[in-house]
C-alpha cells in the first residue's frame, strides 16, 4: 500500500485528527504532518523537503492568523516551484480563493460535513500523481 506524506496547514486542530482518522478509515496510510498556521506551515514544507520528505501534497487552509493560505501558499512556491497545494478550504468561489489559485494552488477542496468524499478526492489527487510518476 502506498504511503503518502500530507502537509495540512489549517487553524482548527479537529481538521487534522478528522483528516488523520479518515484516511486510515478509509484504508490509507499517510504521514500527516501538522501545521496551524502559514508560517508554521511554510517553515514546515521548508525542513520536510530538506529532509527529503517533500509532501506529495499540501493542504491549505486559506483563513488563518497572522499568515494566511495566499501568502503561505506563494511562499511555499517560492521554495519549490512543484508542490502540489491545494486549497482545504470552506471558501470556495470567494476572492481569496481566487487570489489563491492565481498565486499558484492547483485546485480546491471544499470543507464539507461529508469526510468521505473530501477523503475521496484527495486520495484521487494524489493517485493521480502516483500514475504520472511511473509513465
Amino acid at each position: 500500500m502506498e504511503q503518502f506524506n500530507i502537509l495540512l496547514v489549517d487553524d482548527e486542530e479537529a481538521m487534522h485528527r478528522l483528516l488523520s482518522l479518515f484516511m486510515a478509515r478509509a484504508g490509507y496510510r499517510c504521514n500527516l504532518h501538522s501545521a496551524y498556521n502559514g508560517k508554521t506551515g511554510v517553515e514546515m514544507y521548508n525542513k520536510l523537503l530538506e529532509s527529503g520528505k517533500r509532501p506529495h501534497i499540501v493542504l491549505m487552509d486559506l483563513r488563518m492568523p497572522g499568515m494566511d493560505g495566499v501568502e503561505a501558499t506563494e511562499k511555499i512556491l517560492e521554495i519549490d516551484p512543484d508542490a502540489d497545494i491545494y486549497l482545504f478550504t470552506a471558501y470556495a468561489k470567494t476572492e481569496i480563493e481566487k487570489e489563491a489559485l492565481k498565486h499558484g494552488a492547483k485546485g480546491t477542496i471544499n470543507k464539507t460535513a461529508d469526510w468521505n468524499k473530501m477523503v475521496e478526492r484527495i486520495v484521487d489527487i494524489l493517485r493521480s500523481k502516483v500514475d504520472r510518476s511511473h509513465k
